[in-house]
Formats: C-alpha cells, sequence, structure tokens
C-alpha cells in the first residue's frame, strides 16, 4: 500500500519519518531491503520474518528505543527556525528530541495540538498567544481541520483511490 503522504502529493525527500515506517523492512545479517507488505502475512500471524537470500532476520525499518533516528531527521531540523506554522499530532512530547521540537519554532509562528491529552509546552499555563488545540481523537481532529480548510473533497478523493487500489490488489493468503 503506497504511504498516505505520497498518496497526498508530498514527495519522499520532504518525509521525515523520524519513528521509522512499516512500509519498508531491512535483513539485520545482508541488509537486502523489503517492501513491507511482502511481511504483513508473517508479522500478522507472529512469524519473525526471514531473509529470503541469507535466512537472517527481517526488520520492519521501525526505530526501537535506544536506536539512532535516520539523518534524514536532523538534516530537517534546520527547517523548523523557518516554519510558518507547526502541527504536532499524536504524541506525548516527552521523548527527547522530540519533546523540545514544539520550541524550535519562531514565537510568532502558530502551533496546532491535535492530540488526545494537553502536553509539552500546551500543557502550561504561559502557552503562546497563537497556539490552538484540538484534544480527542487524532483522525477526527484531521477531519475537523480539513474541514476547516475547505480541503474535504480531496481527502475523500484520496481515501476512495487507496481504498480501490488495495481493493484491486490479489489477497495473499
Amino acid at each position: 500500500m503506497k504511504h498516505p503522504f505520497l498518496l497526498a502529493g508530498i514527495p519522499p525527500e520532504m518525509l521525515v519519518e523520524a519513528h521509522g515506517t512499516f512500509a519498508t523492512a531491512t535483513c539485520t545479517v545482508c541488509r537486502r531491503k523489503y517492501d513491507g507488505e511482502d511481511l504483513r502475512p508473517d508479522l500478522m500471524s507472529g512469524v519473525i520474518p526471514k531473509c529470503v537470500t541469507c535466512k537472517g532476520v527481517v526488520k520492519p525499518d521501525i526505530i526501537f528505543f535506544g536506536e539512532e533516528l535516520p539523518l534524514h531527521f536532523f538534516k530537517y531540523v534546520t527547517d523548523f527556525p523557518l516554519a510558518d506554522l507547526l502541527i504536532i499530532m499524536g504524541t506525548s512530547l516527552e521523548v527527547e528530541p522530540f519533546a523540545s521540537l514544539a520550541g524550535v519554532v519562531r514565537a510568532s509562528v502558530p502551533r496546532l495540538l491535535i492530540n488526545r491529552d494537553l502536553v509539552g509546552p500546551f500543557a502550561m499555563t504561559n502557552s503562546r498567544p497563537r497556539d490552538v488545540v484540538l484534544l480527542g481523537d487524532v483522525v477526527n481532529g484531521v477531519q475537523t481541520l480539513v474541514r476547516a480548510l475547505g480541503w474535504t473533497q480531496e481527502l475523500d478523493a484520496l481515501m476512495v483511490a487507496a481504498a480501490e487500489k488495495s481493493s484491486t490488489k490479489p489477497n495473499e493468503e
């Protein structure tokens, strides 16, 4: 399945998945790359995927606690001081370097938190006057944002295209 951000037209080089992704995977021994969808049957049945080349463990390209963040993440940290808007979603803002990212944007930059709870600087009494908070389910918060921006038709079209694409993919047993 194509990544939702790529479906939305965001170029891969502009996307930073700081916690990694299940969309791809890598053999821990020979470093052979795999499409994450190829691992789904094994992962869903509790089987550890093995490399077809060397029989090593194939690990989804996600970042586990204690592992290094991708270098791509640090390249884009320099963009924060140039931002016009910061949207923060679905996070506790407790673990560095993420915990401090909300403070990296200029004080004049509006920050939007879409989250179940108030976190980080949004939980403090001295939050910024331009901060906006949408508390609750992240999906509902994003849908509220999409409606406010007048993008409902575009989102619906993306969702239909994604559903059609996944329904045309052959079933895997």
